[in-house]
């Protein structure tokens, strides 16, 4: 498709920014006020195998909202890499930080996020999708809680989601290493895929990242906004 000129040199206009803070001045709260509905992508800072980067969780989490965004409307807010959360002791974050690169904030990050939201809500914000690259179980429970906690308010509508709510998801595997080959391949490295990432992971024959392909990784995020766009219509409805 050809893009249109504009009027002052016949230079290709921009597609429309999405991301809040690469919005000029006003721009950002003309763009909530006309369609008030935001993304908070988030996750930690962690191993993902040796073929994909430390903040795959965040940079997926990221890349999809602002393809949501740009197929459904709204607003991404910049990507939080410290609202991640396993619920580990003190001896295994020394453990996990020392030998992954784990990055946590277990005790603060709940509240923080709440805090996080109250602050996009007075921007205007009525209906957020709060978006976890990041899936232990004890992080969904944190989104679907601050969900609740949200509910209650009354405002903004929050939506917690991650791709294992509606996908077979996992850590670094087929699922993950397909999204970012769709997404972004220049992070991913294929070649550094060894038999200890094998050990580390737990992955098997099903799930092995040497399965993905950019395909999948399309489909899925298809299937993620189609999920989205249908989660924010009865949001906005009041459904």
């Amino acid at each position: 498709m050809p893009n249109a000129a504009n009027e002052s040199g016949g230079r290709s206009r921009p597609a429309a920014e999405v991301q809040y803070e690469l919005m000029y001045g006003r721009d950002a709260m003309a763009a909530i006020r006309s369609y008030p509905v935001g993304y908070l992508p988030i996750g930690c800072l962690e191993r993902h195998g040796d073929h994909l980067t430390m903040g795959l969780d965040v940079l997926k989490a990221h890349k999809i909202c602002c393809a949501a965004a740009r197929a459904i409307g709204g607003v991404v807010f910049p990507p939080h890499y410290y609202a991640g959360i396993h619920h580990m002791t003190t001896e295994q974050l020394r453990k996990y930080t020392g030998e992954w690169g784990n990055i946590y904030t277990d005790r603060t990050a709940e509240d923080h996020l709440v805090d996080v939201i109250d602050q996009l809500a007075m921007t205007g914000i009525k209906v957020l999708v709060l978006y976890s690259g990041h899936y232990p179980r004890c992080q969904v429970e944190m989104i679907k809680n601050i969900g609740e906690r949200f509910a209650a308010q009354g405002t903004p509508k929050v939506i917690p989601f991650c791709e294992c709510l509606i996908l077979e998801g996992d850590h670094a595997g087929i699922s993950e290493t397909s999204f970012m080959l769709y997404l972004d391949d220049t992070l991913v490295n294929m070649s550094r895929i060894s038999e200890v990432n094998y050990q580390d992971h737990g992955w098997t024959e099903q799930n092995a990242p040497e399965k993905a392909t950019k395909s999948k990784g399309e489909s899925d995020v298809r299937k993620i906004i189609a999920h989205l766009e249908e989660q924010i219509r009865q949001a906005l409805s009041g459904d």
